[in-house]
């Protein structure tokens, strides 16, 4: 293990204030506003747990990841159902509605839930769940139920939850609290979104955020903050497409 991360720390893309035993432990959360790197740090926390053999099924309702992604598969979806795969993939659901998309995601981890509980415990990996707009699918926690049960009891499964926001104030507290590592990026200048940041982390930390250029985030461990500066990632390699026959010869 400590190879791999001494092999890992050479390359830029990769160089991620990130905690690998919490991540297993707990979900995390990106915010921020609009161009302050959210994204891309996600993909560049994907790429690293990839590298460690976790499975990444990723959510993308922006259209972006397929530019910024170095996940191997595609899948541009189209109707309300889709299969799970065994690899790492994105699922562009960026044609649909936000009420199909929410649909879609719930269906999807209930599926998700129920396969995993029937696979015996030794041949389970670490999945990750990645949800862009995670406001969504996160903004009541009394509307999503799966998603609820998977990032409060999910390690028991070996499945996690990596949600991405503009804005705290748009998640339901249930969640947040689920995340015990967090990356806030800029905050926006909404009067609301600042009380509640500094609700959370204090004044100082509040104006700290506010300040933020685009790759900086306040960064918390637990119960720890710091800032961090995160590198922009660059895919080497991006999706491959696939289509609807592939997907369902993966399933």
């Amino acid at each position: 293990m400590q190879r791999q991360l001494d092999s890992i720390e050479k390359h830029d893309r990769f160089q991620i204030c990130f905690d690998f035993r919490l991540a297993t432990e707990s979900n995390v959360l990106v915010s921020g506003t609009n161009n302050t790197g959210k994204s891309r740090l996600a993909c560049g926390i994907c790429s690293l747990l990839r590298y460690f053999d976790w499975k990444i099924i990723a959510f993308d309702n922006s259209g972006i990841w397929q530019e910024i992604s170095d996940l191997p598969f595609l899948y541009f979806v189209e109707k309300d159902r889709l299969p799970i795969v065994q690899n790492s993939i994105v699922y562009d659901i960026s044609l649909l509605t936000p009420k199909n998309q929410r649909k879609l995601v719930e269906v999807f981890l209930e599926n998700l839930w129920n396969q995993t509980r029937k696979t015996p415990k030794r041949y389970r990996k670490q999945t990750l769940i990645v949800l862009e707009e995670f406001e969504l699918y996160g903004h009541n926690s009394r509307y999503a139920d799966n998603l609820h049960r998977v990032m409060h009891v999910g390690r028991n499964l070996k499945i996690r939850v990596l949600g991405i926001t503009t804005d705290l104030a748009l998640i339901d507290p249930a969640f947040i609290r689920l995340c015990q590592q967090r990356y806030h990026g800029r905050l926006g200048i909404v009067e609301h979104s600042k009380r509640k940041f500094r609700a959370y982390y204090g004044g100082d930390w509040c104006r700290i955020a506010t300040k933020l250029d685009v790759g900086y985030f306040v960064y918390l461990n637990r119960d720890k903050l710091k800032i961090v500066h995160v590198p922009l990632f660059q895919p080497v390699t991006l999706p491959k497409p696939m289509n609807t026959l592939e997907v369902m010869r993966y399933a």
